[in-house]
C-alpha cells in the first residue's frame, strides 16, 4: 500500500512553502469560515443562558481544527497513503476503546474523556475511514468482485463498532460514503444494486429479530406521520413548526422562540437549523443553504481536477460526509426524513464535529493546491 519516493515527492515552488497558498481554493476556505461564523453565532444566539459557553467551546474546536488543517494543506495529501494501515489500526482501536471505557449519556456510549476534554471518537474515524478506502480503492478495480469485498469488509467494521455503541445515523454515513467511492472507483450497478438489496433485506430482519431498538425505529419512521408519535413525532412537529414561525426575516435574537422555552428539542444539536430559522427566518435559512451549495460546489470542483485517483477519491469521499450530513440533517428539521441524530456540519453543538470538518478542509486545500500547481507547472513546461 506504500508508496514509492518518486511517487511522493512534492513539487514545491522555488518561492518556499508559503507560496503553496496562492494554488489554494480561496472559496472552499470562504464557505468554510462562514460556515463556522455561523455556527458560532447560532450557539450564541440560540443557546439561551449557556450561550457565551457554546459559542465558546466551538470556537475552540475551530482553533484546534485549525491547528490541524493547515499543516495538513501544506503537506502532500499522497503522504497519507503511507501510513493506511496505521490510519485503520488507529480508528478500530479508537472505536473498542470506546466500547470498553467510553463514557455512556442518553442510553448510548459513544464518548472518552481525555482529562477535561470530551471526545467522540467516531468523528474523526468517519475522515480516517475515508481515507483509507480511497487509499485502497486508488490502487484496486472496484469493479472486480474480490476488491468490492475487501472494500466493503473494510468499512463494515468500524460500521459496526459505532452501530454497537449505538449510533445508527453515523453507521449509515459510512454506507454513504462506500457507495460513493465505490462508484467513482469502478464498482458495477449491479454490485452496488446487490448490496443495497442485501442492506434492506438485513434491515428489516434487524427489525423483525429486535436487533434495531423499538426506539431506534420510532426514530427512523416518525417523519412519515408525525402527529401519531408521542416522541419523535413531537420532535418533528415541533421542528416543523419553529420554521414555519420565523416568516420571511424571523422572529428576531432576544425574542421568545419555542427554542428556548424548551418546546424545541435538541436545539442545539440536532435541530439547530429549526432553532436558526425561527430566529433568522427564511432569509437567514437561505444564506445557511447558500453557504452548505457553495462548499458541495468546490468540493465537487477539487475532486474533478485532482491529478490522481487517491485525490479524486478522497475528496469524493469527504465532500459525501458533508452532503449526506446537511442533507440528512436539514431534511430530519423540516420533516422529510428519519431523525437520526446526524449533526449539521460546522452548524451543531460539538467539538469533535467541528474539528474534523476544518481538518477535512484542510485535506481539501491541499488536494486543490497539489493539482494547480502541478497543471501550472504542466502549462510552464
Amino acid at each position: 500500500m506504500s508508496l514509492s519516493r518518486s511517487q511522493t515527492r512534492v513539487a514545491i515552488p522555488r518561492e518556499g512553502a508559503a507560496s503553496w497558498l496562492r494554488f489554494g481554493d480561496p472559496v472552499l476556505l470562504l464557505a468554510g469560515l462562514g460556515l463556522t461564523a455561523f455556527g458560532i453565532f447560532a450557539m450564541y444566539v440560540a443557546g439561551a443562558d449557556d450561550g457565551q459557553s457554546y459559542a465558546l467551546d466551538q470556537l475552540v474546536g475551530f482553533v484546534v481544527g485549525l491547528a490541524v488543517a493547515v499543516p495538513l494543506a501544506l503537506v502532500d495529501y499522497k503522504y497519507l497513503k503511507r501510513y493506511l494501515w496505521w490510519i485503520y489500526a488507529a480508528a478500530v482501536a479508537s472505536l473498542v476503546f470506546v466500547l470498553v471505557f467510553g463514557a455512556a449519556a442518553g442510553g448510548a456510549q459513544r464518548w472518552i474523556f481525555l482529562g477535561p476534554i470530551q471526545v467522540q471518537p467516531s468523528e474523526f474515524v468517519k475522515t480516517m475511514m475515508v481515507i483509507v478506502l480511497a487509499g485502497y480503492v486508488a490502487d484496486h478495480y472496484a469493479g472486480n468482485s474480490a476488491t468490492f469485498l475487501r472494500s466493503l469488509a473494510l468499512i463494515s467494521l468500524p460500521a459496526l463498532l459505532v452501530f454497537a455503541q449505538p449510533d445508527l445515523g453515523t453507521a449509515l454515513v459510512f454506507g454513504a460514503v462506500f457507495l460513493v467511492v465505490a462508484f467513482i472507483g469502478g464498482a458495477k450497478l449491479w454490485q452496488l444494486g446487490a448490496l443495497l438489496a442485501l442492506g434492506a433485506a438485513l434491515s428489516a430482519l434487524a427489525v423483525r429479530l429486535g436487533i434495531l431498538a423499538d426506539y431506534q425505529v420510532a426514530r427512523l419512521t416518525a417523519f412519515i406521520s408525525p402527529e401519531s408519535s408521542s416522541d419523535y413525532g413531537y420532535q418533528v412537529v415541533q421542528s416543523q413548526n419553529a420554521i414555519g414561525s420565523g416568516g420571511l426575516t424571523g422572529k428576531g435574537l432576544g425574542e421568545a422562540t419555542l427554542g428556548n422555552l424548551g418546546f424545541l428539542p435538541e436545539d442545539q444539536t440536532d435541530f439547530i437549523f429549526s432553532n436558526v430559522a425561527e430566529r433568522l427566518g427564511f432569509v437567514g435559512s437561505i444564506i445557511l443553504l447558500v453557504l452548505f451549495f457553495v462548499l458541495i460546489w468546490r468540493i465537487l470542483h477539487i475532486s474533478t481536477m485532482a491529478r490522481d485517483r487517491f485525490g479524486l477519491l478522497l475528496a469524493a469521499g469527504l465532500g459525501t460526509i458533508f452532503l449526506f450530513h446537511a442533507s440528512v440533517n436539514l431534511g430530519m428539521a423540516m420533516g422529510i426524513m428519519p431523525v437520526t441524530g446526524i449533526p449539521l456540519p460546522f452548524i451543531s453543538y460539538g467539538r469533535s464535529s467541528l474539528v474534523v470538518s476544518v481538518i477535512s478542509l484542510g485535506i481539501l486545500q491541499s488536494i486543490a493546491m497539489r493539482s494547480r500547481a502541478e497543471s501550472s507547472r504542466q502549462l510552464g513546461a
